[in-house]
């Protein structure tokens, strides 16, 4: 076990700064030789209202979040409010004293179902209902509270605007401090974040020096932890990943409509885009880069980066959930024309606009059925940062190896996790070239002569072949006639079979763990690393467990997955989903019926102690179904 495992909440305002504070941590863990995991939880309007980063650092590798924190920054009174019941015995609270004054009823940024559900936690604990109600509610818990005078600890280091503007640079400090992570690993990590704005860089560093010389004075210093070299390694995001493999993959054109949680692996692209875009515009292209275009809506999104498919170039648009349904009729004109096209669904909490900013793997089935009739797509879903990566880079294969769309599911949790990555390799995937026939009058872009169901591959501008929505001929002529069509639906759905030749298994289903084992846990997706590490703890304490964790749901590997089960002692579900969508795909691929489930859909992040806790309730005959309900 780990001999250094610390988990942080840092909360605050919506537009509070609350990210550069979880960027300065981040690195200046990661500079004192630790490993780090972070997740980004962020409220749907533009500012104001709660957000915060959950976060956890050890001396071996973490892949998962935990509760209770050990240490509780507030950097509003909306935090303390919102999470008081994060803490336990030996937790630190560290908040502005000034907070003290603050009562439920003037925090109008917490939502109204939440004060009440404040309002009557306090009530039962007989304390008003106020910060200091919920203060006392956290001793009574076992906190350690540190009140601290943000404003007059730092009115004489802060010259360029109100104190306000650098509170969560403080309390970055103050936690690093505490901690036990030295003075320059943490002014290391601001230089990073800020780079070279000189006078915000200034002043942030005399901010940490403050924190610092403050922490020393008060004995707020916790046990130091040697700075120890680590090889240098990336911090990337899901959203990072996956932009990052697209380009590494050969892509040339993204489409997106504005949209959370997908809209931020479009601007990374376009901000990291080769191209200039001079007065000759052919020859940038012909340069290399990625053309990035911001459409009207979803549906010219898909329609536009089909068109570009049809040229030949490596082509993807970005969504979520109400953006994938506005696809539907589109990604079945792709299934029915062979386009290769890569559809990114980042799922989010739904239905309808849902939980615009909040986690989901609800989309499964929907991402399996999309589209009316029949026809052949790949769909499979990634579960950490670094598969988000060669993953992007396989999805783009895929679509240009089989000619067909290729959904790769991505869930919010995952796109705003943040992880150090120690390698990233180009030459990890092998890009398919995609052979494109000679120029002719006769070509049968459909032909139907092909034992794997993949034709010939002609694009716009060099062959000429026609492209309908109807049922159509090897030209591309609408037909309706009886033969022509069953022999081009066979035809089609050939591609899934040569998929599962091709594609190897590690890249549709992996076991971890031992091979025997008391409890099987099925997953997918971002649950994936809480389960690695909840199986180690699990061990520890005599519970031995695998895990089967699904990454290709269509075609799924049904053989492996039934084989497997079938030796299985007790077989739990995992999702991030009312319904238990990857359970059902199991049923209906394999006959297997998975009666226990530990499920979670209130929108939030799974935690490692949430899946321990759901494990040994089910193992002890209390419960079958487990709904986690924790994460403010």
């Amino acid at each position: 076990m780990s001999d250094l495992d610390i988990s942080i909440v840092i909360g605050g305002p919506q537009g509070g700064g609350i990210d550069t504070s979880a960027n300065m941590i981040v690195r200046a863990f990661a500079l004192a030789g630790l490993e780090v995991f972070s997740v980004r939880e962020f409220h749907s309007n533009i500012k104001g209202r709660h957000s915060y980063v959950h976060l956890r650092a050890r001396d071996e590798i973490v892949r998962s979040l935990r509760y209770p924190v050990d240490i509780l920054v507030a950097l509003d009174p909306d935090t303390l409010f919102e999470h008081y019941e994060d803490v336990s015995k030996g937790s630190l609270v560290i908040y502005d004293s000034q907070f003290e004054d603050s009562d439920l009823a003037q925090a109008r940024m917490i939502m109204r179902d939440t004060q009440r559900h404040i309002a009557e936690h306090l009530e039962k604990h007989g304390q008003p209902k106020t910060i200091k109600g919920v203060l006392e509610v956290m001793k009574e818990m076992g906190a350690k509270l540190v009140p601290i005078p943000f404003d007059l600890t730092l009115v004489d280091v802060v010259k360029d605007g109100p104190t306000t503007r650098y509170f969560n640079t403080f309390g970055a400090a103050v936690t690093m401090s505490i901690s036990g992570v030295d003075r320059g690993s943490m002014e290391e990590a601001i230089r990073l974040v800020f780079g070279s704005k000189e006078n915000v860089l200034k002043t942030n560093l005399a901010v940490v020096d403050k924190a610092y010389s403050y922490c020393e004075s008060n004995k707020l210093v916790g046990r130091k932890i040697p700075r120890s070299k680590m090889k240098p390694k990336y911090i990337i995001t899901g959203n990072d990943g996956a932009a990052i493999g697209k380009i590494m993959g050969g892509l040339r054109f993204q489409t997106y409509y504005p949209i959370t949680p997908a809209s931020d692996e479009s601007t990374i692209l376009e901000e990291h885009e080769d191209l200039k875009w001079l007065s000759n515009e052919q020859n940038s292209l012909a340069k290399g880069g990625v053309v990035v275009v911001q459409t009207e809506d979803e549906i010219s999104a898909i329609a536009m980066a089909s068109g570009a498919a049809l040229t030949g170039a490596r082509s993807s648009t970005a969504t979520s959930g109400p953006g994938f349904a506005l696809m539907a009729e589109a990604i079945s004109f792709a299934g029915m024309d062979e386009i290769p096209i890569v559809i990114t669904l980042y799922q989010r909490g739904g239905p309808s606009t849902g939980l615009p900013t909040r986690n989901g793997q609800s989309d499964l089935l929907f991402a399996l059925h999309t589209g009316h009739g029949e026809f052949p797509r790949i769909v499979f879903s990634s579960g950490d940062v670094e598969e988000t990566v060669y993953d992007s880079m396989n999805a783009l294969n895929y679509a240009h190896r089989y000619q067909l769309p290729v959904i790769h599911l991505i869930d919010k949790n995952l796109a705003n996790t943040t992880e150090l990555i120690e390698d990233i390799d180009p030459k990890k995937v092998k890009l398919f070239v995609q052979q494109i026939v000679p120029k002719n009058d006769g070509f049968k872009r459909f032909h139907t002569d092909t034992s794997t169901g993949v034709s010939n591959f002609g694009v716009f501008g060099k062959n000429l072949f026609w492209l309908t929505g109807d049922e159509h001929d090897e030209l591309g002529h609408v037909t309706e006639d009886p033969q022509m069509r069953n022999v081009q639906m066979e035809k089609r759905f050939k591609k899934l079979e040569l998929a599962v030749k091709e594609i190897p298994i590690e890249q549709r289903v992996m076991v971890e763990g031992p091979m025997k084992a008391d409890v099987t846990i099925v997953t997918w997706g971002s649950q994936k690393g809480p389960v690695l590490d909840a199986m180690e703890t699990m061990k520890a304490s005599g519970i031995t467990a695998n895990m089967l964790y699904l990454k290709m749901f269509e075609p799924f590997p049904t053989e492996f997955v039934r084989e497997f089960l079938s030796k299985a002692k007790i077989i739990i579900d995992l999702e991030s989903n009312m319904t238990g969508q990857a359970a059902q795909v199991v049923k209906a691929n394999t006959g297997i019926s998975i009666e226990n489930s530990i499920l979670k859909y209130n929108g939030r992040h799974i935690t490692e102690d949430e899946i321990i806790n759901g494990v040994k309730s089910i193992l002890s005959g209390k419960a079958k179904k487990v709904v986690l309900t924790n994460g403010a």
